[in-house]
């Protein structure tokens, strides 16, 4: 298994603008990074990436392949990298989401995140929601 390899053709596959190997591979081996992953026969088919530094661990990412969708395996990475972010030293997570995305607000909610601000125009065609939980 090819850890960032598989986690490109999910960015591939879930954004408008994907990351690029380079960028994901810069993250994923940073010192900084947390990183939790479902996998099915071998390939990851879920994961949520995220950095902490100091004591604030923040989402940068969460996907999941398309045909892995609605089966619980977003609240399980992101719950896994919350777990992960704590046990680093986080005491709290944050995370930046399209305003208009509301599946992804309710399982970010599901799991204790409270909405703390917006970013006007963050996304160029949609505002930002900033949201936090507790760790």
């Amino acid at each position: 298994m090819n850890v960032t390899e598989d986690i490109l053709a999910i960015e591939n596959e879930c954004f408008d603008r994907p990351w690029t190997y380079e960028t994901l591979s810069f993250e994923i081996h940073s010192p900084l990074c947390t990183l939790a992953y479902e996998e099915r026969e071998g390939k990851i088919t879920c994961y949520a990436l995220g950095r902490v530094v100091a004591d604030e661990g923040e989402l940068l990412r969460l996907g999941t392949s398309p045909q892995f969708r609605r089966q619980g395996l977003a609240e399980k990475s992101l719950a896994a990298l919350l777990g992960k972010m704590r046990e680093v030293g986080a005491t709290r997570c944050f995370l930046e989401v399209r305003s208009r995305n509301v599946p992804a607000i309710a399982l970010y909610e599901k799991l204790g995140f409270k909405r703390v601000g917006l970013r006007k125009k963050y996304y160029g065609d949609d505002d930002a929601a900033v949201m936090t939980v507790e760790l």
